[in-house]
């Protein structure tokens, strides 16, 4: 019998669209949206500590999450909604309150962009506590919701030698692309190693309802301690 983490088994580097490769934009109706990168703001770890990622230099050493520190090769710099007429709803950024990924303070993510989750349920489904994700897949979970886009913003692309997964705002996760683009050429060379896998989006939203199952098996759990504790306190009162 097939195992629940074979069913649901992680692919290639895709976005939620299905798109392989490096993507930083996408084509609706003949307006293009930024839909994956860092919004200027968000503090990555670098060498240095943490620092605005719209104020790293080609060259900067940042922490990332397997390989420790390691040079940002090039940096993309772009606007995105600064057309906010002709942005559609599915197109709009997320907003994560503090504490939902682990980030220590409020951000925005933009929909497209691979998130990575720690997780009992990601052990249980995949055999890997850690699991990458299109943000949009979270849409729902522990408040982050959709954020109506007022201003332009300003998306940078942290490009190294090989993927990485980089820390955001102290305790979140968050994934950047190589120096090159998978393409095609490139997957039938011998030189081409798979780096990190990304859920499909209708991979990643099942992902994201065991999570908060798992939460509120979590929650149930705590109720059950505090009531027993409660009703020690009180035998021993007695």
């Amino acid at each position: 019998m097939m195992k629940l983490g074979q069913m649901l088994r992680k692919e290639p580097v895709y976005d939620a669209g299905g798109r392989s490769g490096v993507w930083d934009g996408t084509f609706h109706g003949g307006h293009v949206a930024l839909t994956s990168g860092l919004i200027a703001g968000m503090q990555v770890a670098t060498s240095i500590g943490w620092r605005d990622v719209a104020a790293l230099q080609e060259g900067d050493k940042v922490l990332t999450f397997d390989e420790g520190m390691q040079p940002v090769r090039r940096i993309t710099k772009r606007w995105t909604y600064t057309d906010q007429s002709r942005t559609p709803a599915s197109l709009w950024p997320l907003h994560v309150p503090a504490g939902a990924l682990g980030n220590r303070s409020a951000m925005t993510l933009l929909p497209e962009q691979p998130v990575m989750v720690e997780s009992d349920a990601g052990e249980a489904m995949f055999g890997d506590p850690f699991t990458l994700m299109p943000a949009l897949a979270l849409e729902g979970y522990k408040g982050i919701e959709r954020e109506h886009v007022r201003k332009p913003i300003e998306v940078v692309i942290l490009h190294f030698d090989t993927e990485q997964v980089v820390f955001g705002n102290i305790g979140a996760l968050f994934h950047c692309p190589a120096e090159e683009a998978v393409t095609i050429a490139g997957l039938m060379e011998d030189r081409y190693v798979p780096g990190y896998e990304v859920l499909s989006l209708t991979q990643a939203r099942m992902f994201v309802d065991a999570l908060i199952d798992e939460d509120a098996q979590d929650y149930a759990w705590m109720q059950e301690e505090r009531r027993q504790r409660g009703r020690e306190a009180r035998h021993y009162a007695s």
